[in-house]
């Protein structure tokens, strides 16, 4: 049973909702804007209605398969091992599509609807991080990478269970691994402002 939630999460996690979103517009969020198919861009290019609706597909395809693993290995010896390896599953899809050649999004908005089942304190303790560097910054690439690196602290305070903690290590370095673009640009002032 767990090795096929591992699958099922990888799979939903790949579902590009970016995309999806942009195709009757004829538009692909790989090859405009920023060229990210994440929400961000999707905002950018079609207006925050269209960036919300990707959010709530990249919340939820993490949020659906990490509830069912809670709720299915509850009782399980390795529970939050395995629970663990859901939330990384999806989070992974999400970066690494199967339907897009491996080459996806960030990954921050699916990271969020794992840690909402997983540990929702520490999620709501990285948030505030995030929405006050944005409205600071301007930039959402700087609120990510801020509430990338609160996160790990957060759930070694809060959720202080090793697979949980290795999960959040995990999720953070990918995430600034995939925003490595963004630091470049913003160590050259050429970061798109959310603002404009």
């Amino acid at each position: 049973m767990p090795w096929f939630l591992l699958i099922g999460a990888y799979l939903l996690g790949s579902i590009p909702f970016a995309i999806l979103v942009c195709k009757p517009f004829g538009i692909d969020p790989r090859r405009a804007g920023s060229g990210n198919p994440g929400a961000t861009n999707v905002a950018r290019l079609l207006g925050k209605k269209w960036g919300f609706l990707t959010l709530a597909g990249d919340l939820g395809k993490a949020l659906g398969p990490v509830l069912l693993a809670r709720y299915l290995l509850a009782s399980h010896p390795y529970g939050d091992w395995w629970l663990a390896g859901v939330g990384g599953a999806a989070f992974l899809g999400h970066l690494y599509p199967l339907y897009l050649k491996f080459r996806g999004g960030k990954g921050v908005a699916t990271a969020a609807g794992v840690w909402f089942i997983i540990c929702p304190k520490a999620l709501a303790l990285a948030l505030p991080f995030f929405l006050l560097a944005v409205a600071l910054s301007g930039y959402v690439s700087v609120g990510s990478l801020l509430a990338a690196l609160v996160l790990p602290v957060a759930v070694y305070g809060l959720c202080p269970r090793e697979p949980f903690l290795g999960l959040a290590l995990f999720m953070a370095l990918l995430i600034w691994i995939k925003h490595r673009e963004n630091i470049r640009r913003l160590l050259r002032g050429e970061e798109k402002s959310w603002r404009r």
